[in-house]
């Protein structure tokens, strides 16, 4: 006496892709900075400007001794161009920050005084 039993098991239908979020400038510019640092850039990274020409994004990205450019493909979610160029100084004194100014500052303060009290030794 054996009974046999068929239970019906309801298919379940489950998507193959991954829903992929909707590309907008955050991704855009979170996408753009995770490749800038496996690339080597790792200190840093100021995102600048995002704009979308057509259906190319185009980040700017800024940091101490760097600017770079990347196109992102908006349907494609591909990196299409980068371009890393190293910053242009606009002119001389702009390389002077306040830390070293003010360091060259009291350098040259003890100096003086040392000097005027060695003469003043001296008899000079």
């Amino acid at each position: 006496m054996s009974a046999t039993s068929q239970e019906t098991i309801p298919e379940v239908v489950t998507s193959v892709t991954p829903q992929l979020r909707k590309m907008n400038a955050e991704v855009v510019t979170t996408m753009t900075t995770s490749f800038l640092k496996r690339l080597g850039h790792k200190g840093g990274l100021k995102p600048k400007r995002v704009s979308l020409e057509g259906e190319v994004y185009t980040v700017e990205v800024e940091t101490k001794k760097f600017t770079a450019v990347v196109r992102v493909g908006a349907e494609t979610r591909e990196i299409i161009e980068y371009d890393v160029q190293p910053k242009t100084e606009e002119g001389f004194f702009s390389s002077f920050s306040p830390k070293v100014l003010l360091t060259v500052f009291i350098i040259s303060a003890v100096v003086n005084v040392g000097l005027y009290f060695g003469f003043q030794m001296l008899g000079l």
